[in-house]
C-alpha cells in the first residue's frame, strides 16, 4: 500500500475510533439520565414518607390533645348536667375540639398517603424508569450495530475497489506496452530482405504478416482483458459509492432522528407518572388543610411546565461530544481515478437500471410498511397515556370515599398494571421495527438518488454521443466434457482436475451479474422445468448461462445451485461434524468461536474446503444486500443449510436443524475466519466482481506475448523453446498461418499451417512437378515433438534434429485432397490389414513431414550463421512465405 493509502487508512480508521467512542458516550449517557431520574425519584420518595411519619405524629398527637381536652370538658358542671343549652364559651371549646380531632384525622390521612401510595408510586415508576431504560439501551444497541454494520461494509469495498482498480491499472499499462511494441514492429526494416545495393534503411520491407498477425492479436486480447479490467473497476467502486452513500445516510438518521425516539423511549411516562403523584399530593395537601392553598400555586405551576421535549434538548446540548452529527466518510479514490461518482455507461446502465427497479419497488413496500407501522405506535401511545392516566392509586387511600366506584366493570389495579406492561413491550417492539425499516429505507433511498443521477447522465452523454461502449464478446456454449452434476466431489476432483465445478462457478457468477439485489433469492422456488433445463444442459457439458440468448429466472438459477450440492453424496458437512457444530453454537459470539469453527471444518478434506470457501464468500457477498433482497445470514442458512448437511439418523429435524442452521449462518457471517486463506489452502478464491469471461480462443496470452515480443529479446540471451501443442498455439489467419516455434541450435520459427506431401515419384522438371504435391493440413488435435536426442535415423543425418509427429489411430486429423493426397477416416479400422494399412500411411506421412522440415531448419540456421538470434535488434528468423 502506497503512503498515500496508508494515510487515508489511518484516518479512516481514526474517524471509526471516534465515532464509536461517541456511541459509548450516548450509551453512558442513557445510563446517566436513568441514575439521575432514579435518584431524583427516591429522593423525592425518602421525603414524602419523612413527611408522611411527621404528619401521621402530628395527626395523633392532635388526637391525644383533643381527647385530653374533651376529657376536661366532660368534667364541666353543664355537661354534668347534661344541659341542652351550654354556655358559650363551654360552645367554643367543644368548636376546637372538633377542629382539632378533623385536623388529626387529615393529617394521619396525609401521612398514611405520603408513606404509602405516594412512596409507592415512585418507587414503581422509578422500577419504569429502569426497565424503559434498559429496553431503550437494547434497541439503541442495536441501533448503534447497524450503523457500524453500514460503516464497516465501506472498508472492504474500498479495498475491492482498489485491487481491481490496480488491475485494471495495469492491465491498461500492458494494454500500451503491446501496442508499443507492435508500432515498433510495423516500422521496423527487415535487413534480411532489403536489396543489396541501396544503404541500410532505404527501401524497408513491409513488416512480415505472421509477426503482424500476432502482435495484433496479443493488442487485442490485452484490450479485451484492460475493458473487462475496467468494467470491473468500474463495479467495484460503483459498490464502494453506494455503499459509502448509505453508510453516511444512516450516520444522519442515527444521530437526527433516531436518538430522539430513543431518549423519548426512556423518557416513556416518566413525565406523566411523576405528574401523576405530585397531583395526587397536592390533592391530598388540600383536603388536609381543608380547602386550596396559595403556597401550593408554585408546584402547580411547576406540574404543569413538566417539558419531556425541554429536558432532552437539554440533555443533549449538555452532552454535545456524544450527540453531535459528525462529519461523513469520505469518498477515497484510487491513485489516477478521477471519477468520483456512480457511472451508467456501457454494459453497466442496463444493470444499474435494473437495480433501481428493485429498489423502487422495495422502497415502495417500505413506505407502505413504515405508514402502517407509524399508526400503529400512535394508536398504542394513546393506550399507554389512557392506561397511566388510570393507575390503581388514583383517589385510593387518599381520603377519599371511593368505595362505591369499585363497581365490577372496573379493571382491578394488578391486570391494569400487567396490561401496562404488555402495551410498553409491544410499542417497543413495533418501535424497534420501524427504526430498523427507517434505516434500511435512508440507506436504499441513498442508493436510489445516486443511480438515478448515475442513469440521468448516462442519458444525457449520449444524447451528445460520448457514451463509450464497453467490450463485451459474444461467448457460445462452452464445452466442458466430465462436468455436470457430480454425485462425489472428491472423485469428481481427481477425475477432472477441476476444484469448482461448472455448475457452482456458472450459477455463482450468473447470480453475482444479475441477482445480488433480487428479493427472496435461495428462498422462492423457480420453476421446476428450467431448473431440469438447467441441469440438462450442464449434464451435456454446456454452459447455458454463458450470456444466454434468452433470460433465465433467477430462483431457477439459485433451485439449480441448491439442487446440485443437495445431491453431493456425501454431503459437504457430513453428519460426522453435526455435533461439534452445534457445539460452537453454544458459545458467545467472538474469535473463540470461530477458532472452535475452524477447528471443526479442519477435519474435511482439502476438496471439500475450497469448495466451501467458495460458496461461503459468495453468500456473504449476498448477505450484504439484505437491505434489498431481504436475504440476511439467517435467513440464507435456513434456505441453504439443508442442502448442504445431513443429521445423524435418528436426529430429530424439528429441534436439530435450526442448531444446525445457526452454525451455518456463523459460516456466512464470517468465513474469513472459518475457512483456511488461500497460503494455507490452494484454490480459486470467490471475486465480488465479476463479468462475463471472454474467451480466450486457442491462445495462452503468455504465448501470444513471447511470439510478439521475441524481436526484443535482451542481448545475450535466447528465448526458451515452447512445447509445440497445436491445442495451445495460435494459428495466424490468413493464407499461410503458422504453429508453436520450434528451436534447433538457438534459432526458433514457426511451424506451417500447411505443408506438401510428396509422392515418392515426385521430382522436379524444368522447375515444376510432374505430380503436384498436395496440401494436407495440421489439425489442432495434433501433436508435435523435437526429437533432440540425436540419434541417427533413416532420412536424419547426425545431429540433425527429426520433427515427429504423433497422432491416434483411428483419430487421424489429416486430410488431403487430389492426386496423392491422404485421407484417414475417423473410424476404427474394422480389420488387421486395414490397422497395418493406415500404420503404414501414418509412417509415409511422417516420413513428408520430417524431410519437409528439416529443409526449413536448414535456411533458418543458415540465417542464424549470419547473424546471432541474440544480437542487439536481431529480426525473429521467421520462415518465408
Amino acid at each position: 500500500m502506497s503512503t498515500h493509502g496508508k494515510l487515508r487508512k489511518a484516518e479512516y480508521d481514526a474517524q471509526v475510533k471516534e465515532l464509536r467512542s461517541q456511541l459509548g458516550e450516548q450509551l453512558r449517557g442513557l445510563e446517566t439520565q436513568a441514575e439521575a431520574k432514579q435518584q431524583l425519584l427516591q429522593d423525592l420518595g425518602d421525603f414524602l414518607r419523612r413527611k408522611g411519619e411527621l404528619e401521621l405524629e402530628y395527626g395523633r398527637g392532635l388526637e391525644r390533645a383533643a381527647e385530653r381536652l374533651g376529657a376536661r370538658l366532660r368534667e364541666h358542671p353543664a355537661m354534668r348536667r347534661g344541659d341542652q343549652d351550654l354556655p358559650s364559651g363551654l360552645q367554643c371549646c367543644q368548636a376546637v375540639l372538633l377542629q382539632a380531632r378533623q385536623a388529626g384525622r387529615e393529617h394521619g390521612a396525609l401521612g398514611e398517603a405520603c408513606v404509602g401510595p405516594l412512596n409507592l408510586a415512585l418507587a414503581q415508576l422509578s422500577d419504569d424508569v429502569g426497565r424503559l431504560t434498559k429496553k431503550a439501551k437494547e434497541l439503541q444497541q442495536r441501533s448503534q450495530e447497524d450503523l457500524l454494520a453500514a460503516v464497516a461494509e465501506v472498508q472492504p469495498a474500498l479495498r475491492t475497489y482498489q485491487g481491481y482498480q490496480a488491475e485494471a491499472l495495469s492491465a491498461e499499462a500492458k494494454l500500451r506496452e503491446a501496442e508499443r511494441q507492435e508500432e515498433k514492429r510495423r516500422g521496423r526494416p527487415n535487413p534480411s530482405s532489403a536489396p543489396p545495393g541501396p544503404p541500410a534503411g532505404v527501401g524497408a520491407k513491409t513488416p512480415r504478416r505472421g509477426s503482424m498477425t500476432k502482435g495484433e492479436r496479443l493488442v487485442e486480447k490485452r484490450l479485451v482483458r484492460a475493458q473487462e479490467a475496467q468494467l470491473k473497476a468500474a463495479k467495484a467502486r460503483n459498490d464502494y459509492l453506494l455503499l459509502l452513500g448509505a453508510a453516511n445516510a444512516r450516520l444522519r438518521v442515527h444521530f437526527l432522528h433516531d436518538l430522539d425516539h430513543l431518549l423519548d423511549c426512556c423518557d416513556l411516562g416518566f413525565h406523566t407518572g411523576l405528574a401523576r403523584t405530585l397531583q395526587r399530593y397536592m390533592g391530598a395537601e388540600r383536603r388536609a388543610r381543608g380547602g386550596p392553598l396559595g403556597r401550593l400555586e408554585g408546584l402547580d405551576g411547576a406540574v404543569r411546565g413538566l417539558d419531556p421535549s425541554g429536558d432532552k434538548a437539554k440533555v443533549m446540548e449538555a452532552n454535545p461530544s456524544a450527540y453531535c452529527l459528525p462529519p461523513s466518510f469520505e469518498y477515497q479514490p484510487h491513485e489516477g481515478d478521477e471519477v468520483a461518482e456512480v457511472v451508467a455507461e456501457g454494459s453497466l446502465r442496463a444493470e444499474l437500471s435494473q437495480r433501481l427497479q428493485q429498489l423502487q419497488t422495495r422502497l415502495s413496500a417500505l413506505d407502505l410498511e413504515k405508514e402502517e407501522l407509524s399508526k400503529t405506535l400512535q394508536a398504542t401511545l394513546g393506550s399507554l397515556a389512557e392506561l397511566m392516566g388510570t393507575e390503581e392509586h388514583d383517589g385510593l387511600e387518599l381520603g377519599i370515599q371511593e368505595s362505591q366506584d369499585l363497581t365490577p366493570t372496573r379493571t382491578p389495579p394488578g391486570k391494569r398494571r400487567a396490561q401496562l406492561q404488555e402495551t410498553e413491550s409491544f410499542y417497543l417492539a413495533k418501535l424497534s421495527d420501524f427504526l430498523q425499516d427507517r434505516s434500511i429505507q435512508a440507506k436504499l433511498e441513498s442508493k436510489r438518488d445516486q443511480l438515478q443521477a448515475a442513469l440521468k447522465r448516462a442519458a444525457s452523454a449520449e444524447k451528445l454521443g460520448r457514451t463509450p461502449q464497453h467490450l463485451r464478446c459474444p461467448r457460445p456454449l462452452s464445452q466442458c466434457p466430465g462436468q455436470g452434476f457430480p454425485s462425489d466431489l472428491e472423485t469428481f476432483v481427481q477425475s477432472t482436475g477441476e476444484p469448482i465445478p461448472l455448475v457452482v462457478k456458472s450459477c455463482i457468477r450468473y447470480i453475482n451479474l444479475h441477482g445480488l439485489q433480487h428479493e427472496g433469492i435461495f428462498r422462492v422456488p423457480g420453476s421446476q422445468v428450467e431448473v431440469s433445463e438447467l441441469r440438462n444442459a450442464f449434464e451435456r457439458g454446456e454452459d447455458p448461462l454463458a450470456d444466454p440468448v434468452t433470460p433465465i429466472s433467477l430462483d431457477s438459477v439459485a433451485g439449480a445451485l441448491k439442487l446440485f450440492f443437495r445431491g453431493l453424496q456425501p454431503p459437504l458437512l457430513p453428519p460426522e461434524l453435526y455435533n461439534d457444530l452445534i457445539a460452537t453454537d453454544q458459545l458467545p459470539t467472538g474469535p473463540y468461536r470461530l477458532a472452535q469453527l475452524h477447528a471443526v471444518l479442519s477435519k474435511l478434506s482439502a476438496p471439500t474446503l475450497v469448495l466451501l470457501r467458495y460458496l461461503f464468500a459468495f453468500l456473504n457477498h449476498l448477505s450484504q444486500y439484505s437491505d434489498e433482497n431481504l436475504m440476511d445470514a439467517h435467513n440464507l442458512a435456513v434456505c441453504f443449510g439443508p442442502a448442504l448437511g445431513g443429521l445423524p439418523p435418528g436426529t430429530d429435524p424439528v429441534g436439530a436443524q435450526p442448531r444446525f442452521d445457526a452454525a451455518v449462518a456463523a459460516l456466512v457471517l464470517q468465513p474469513d475466519a472459518a475457512f483456511p486463506a488461500p497460503p494455507a489452502l490452494s484454490g480459486p478464491v470467490y471475486e465480488k466482481c465479476m463479468a462475463l469471461h471472454v474467451d480466450d480462443g486457442d491462445c495462452d496470452s503468455q504465448q501470444l506475448e513471447g511470439v510478439a515480443e521475441e524481436g526484443d529479446a535482451p542481448p545475450g540471451t535466447s528465448p526458451s523453446a515452447l512445447p509445440i501443442s497445436c491445442d495451445d498455439l495460435p494459428m495466424a489467419p490468413g493464407p499461410q498461418r503458422w504453429w508453436g516455434r520450434p528451436e534447433v541450435n538457438g534459432a526458433r520459427s514457426l511451424i506451417p499451417h500447411t505443408f506438401p506431401v510428396l509422392p515418392e515419384c515426385a521430382s522436379p522438371v524444368d522447375g515444376e512437378f510432374k505430380n503436384p504435391p498436395t496440401e494436407t493440413t495440421l489439425e489442432p488435435s495434433s501433436r508435435l515433438r523435437v526429437d533432440s536426442s540425436g540419434t541417427q535415423g533413416r532420412g536424419t543425418s547426425p545431429g540433425r534434429r527429426r520433427i515427429t509427429h504423433f497422432t491416434e489411430l483411428g483419430h487421424m486429423p489429416l486430410s488431403g485432397g487430389g492426386r496423392g493426397g491422404l485421407h484417414a477416416d475417423r473410424a476404427e479400422p474394422k480389420s488387421t490389414g486395414d490397422r497395418q494399412g493406415l500404420v503404414q500411411t501414418f509412417t509415409e506421412v511422417d516420413k513428408a513431414v520430417s524431410r519437409h522440415m528439416t529443409s526449413v531448419f536448414q535456411e533458418l540456421r543458415g540465417r542464424a550463421a549470419l547473424k546471432p538470434l541474440g544480437a542487439p535488434n536481431s529480426p525473429p528468423a521467421f520462415p518465408k512465405e
